[in-house]
Order: structure tokens, then sequence, then C-alpha cells
């Protein structure tokens, strides 16, 4: 069953313009532009983003241009973030310091450098310098980050916000791609650990997949199933696709839990994942603790109890009921026809 993700209205909501996917531009909302100046060892020229074969030890600068278009000085914030899988299973070039996995070794956060804050003049172009320091030792597959801008807020447009509960703050992003070989890298999929969990305030089972390898999967199809330990039909089940996971990088595939409480007790995940070619199948068993499933349950909104089994529990000790008045109706008749 698909799951389906409200946004609360408190928070505020980011949309990003990510150059990976290609350029647009939203004049209405942006009171800037960026366009990543392509160098001659690009691998692929006909991209947007950075995609660069680099030697090990190797610095290099790369250059965006930054251009405001309106009629007032701009200042834009920039940061070199590492590319991560967001708990949508969906390559994130976003967030600035986020839980890097374990088997990433060379963040693209820790290689590359650029100023913070860059001033562009009413009606200006700045060229904005990003310096690049690749690892000495040589690697193959790919490191992947993003170049994140957005226009700082200055103190009149805080106090406005201040009053709105709900705001959209415009970003770019330009994804940038790291290599020093033209080793392909295949990715590589592991389950790792499944436990009850809330998303939204809906209760959920998670099951944390990770990409141990230097390699983009951009294509991932996942299916999940969960059964009870030895049952055989299918509690709960939740498919995606199209998913884009970050080398190196991992996520909680979230479970529906179709807005049922959860019950204590084992049960078993049935996972097939797919991508291309690649293909990875998983059979897991989990527990549900009581004391867990009592405090999400108490927080969850919607979380209706299943009383199935007690309706069933109900109707055959009624059905028993019914047959023993019966049978005591017609011992009684027939004790009534002996006397007559």
């Amino acid at each position: 069953m698909k799951f389906t993700q409200k946004l609360l209205s408190s928070l505020m909501m980011v949309t990003i313009i990510v150059h990976i996917l290609g350029v647009k531009t939203y004049a209405a909302e942006m009171n800037f532009s960026v366009n990543a100046i392509i160098p001659e060892n690009q691998v692929d020229k006909n991209q947007t983003y950075f995609d660069l074969m680099m030697a090990p030890g190797e610095t290099q600068k790369i250059q965006v241009q930054l251009k405001n278009d309106t009629s007032q000085e701009v200042v834009i914030e920039t940061y070199a973030n590492t590319a991560v899988t967001n708990s949508n299973g969906i390559t994130d070039y976003s967030t600035t310091n986020p839980k890097l996995d374990s088997t990433l070794k060379i963040p693209f956060s820790q290689i590359a450098k650029v100023e913070k804050e860059t001033k562009i003049p009413s009606k200006g172009t700045v060229m904005l310098d990003v310096e690049i320091k690749m690892p000495n030792v040589q690697f193959d597959g790919v490191i992947l980050g993003g170049l994140y801008f957005k226009e700082k807020e200055n103190d009149r447009k805080k106090e406005k916000s201040d009053n709105v509960q709900v705001e959209n703050k415009y970003a770019y992003v330009i994804g940038v791609m790291l290599r020093e070989t033209s080793i392909n890298i295949k990715p590589a999929l592991k389950l790792n650990e499944v436990k009850p969990d809330q998303v939204n305030a809906r209760n959920v089972v998670t099951a944390n997949l990770q990409n141990t390898k230097a390699a983009l999967l951009k294509d991932l199809h996942v299916d999940a199933k969960v059964y009870r330990e030895n049952g055989n039909s299918v509690l709960h089940e939740t498919k995606k696709e199209n998913l884009r996971m970050a080398p190196n990088s991992n996520f909680d595939y979230a479970i529906s839990w179709d807005n049922k409480a959860l019950e204590p007790g084992t049960y078993r995940l049935e996972m097939k994942a797919t991508d291309g070619d690649q293909k990875w199948k998983w059979t897991k068993k989990f527990t549900i603790e009581e004391k867990e499933a009592q405090k999400l349950n108490d927080t969850a909104v919607e979380a209706k109890k299943d009383y199935t089994m007690y309706y069933i529990i109900g109707g055959i000790l009624l059905l028993i009921a019914l047959l023993l008045l019966v049978f005591w109706l017609g011992r009684r008749s027939k004790r009534e026809d002996k006397k007559d």
C-alpha cells in the first residue's frame, strides 16, 4: 500500500531546483539565478551539473555564475553539501550537516571549499570559485555532493516570516560528481535494522536500507511485505518505485501500518529490491515489544486496534451458546412429550 506523508503546517516548505536534473528558472520567486561553468575535464559535457574526472591529490577551482536580476543588492549563502538519501528514498543535496553513513570515507563537504556569503550588486553578475582537493589515494567509484545556494534573509524578511505559519523558500542546487577512474562500480544494497517507528504521527515499521558502495542507485524499486512470524497472510505491504540512493548512504524505508495500532509479537519481513539488472531479496524476523507498542500507539494519529480476532472468538462463543440452547430446548421438549 502506498504510504502518504502529510507535511505539518508549522513547517516551512523548501523547494529545491536541482541542476543534476536540469535547470529551471522561477523568476517570480527567485531574486537570483545560478549557472555552472563547465570545465574541460567534464565527463559528460551535455549535463548542466559538474561531472569531473580528476587525479589523486589534484586541486581544481570550478566556477559558478551568480546573477542578480533585481534592482537591489542580494546576498547569497552557499554550502558544499555531501549527498545523502532522505527518508523518502531520494538523493538529497540540501542538508548542511547530515548524519553520514559509516561506509562513506570521503565526504564531499570535506574536500570542497567555498565562500559562505557572496554579495551580488543590483543587475550584476559575480563569478563564485569553489576549490576541490581530491584525496591522495586513488579510489574507484564516485564522490557525490551539491553546491546549495539560497538568498540570505535580512531582518525585515525574518520579521515578516515570523508572522506566517507556512512559507515557501526557494533554493538552487548544482550537483557535483567526482571520479578518478573510468571503472564502473555497482551499488551493493544491504538490509539492516527493522523496527517499529512513526512518520508524521502514524505507526510504521522501518527497514534500514544501506548502499555500501561508491555508486548511485538510479531507479530503485522496493516491495516490502510483513507477516506474522510463521504466517502466510500479508498483514502490511508498501511498494515504492523510482527511488534514488546516493553513494555510501542509507535511509529508513517506511512500511505503512495502515493507521492501525501496533500489536506486540514477532513478525517476518520479506523484502525485494531491484535497480536495473541488479536484484536483492531479504527475509528478516523482528519483534515489537509491548512497551514500545503502547508508547507509539499512545501518540499515533487514528491508530485503530484490530478487533477481528475478538469478533471471531465472540462469534464462535455465540454459536456454541446457541447450539447449547437448541440442545437444551430439544431435551426439554422430549421430557414433556414422555410425560404426556
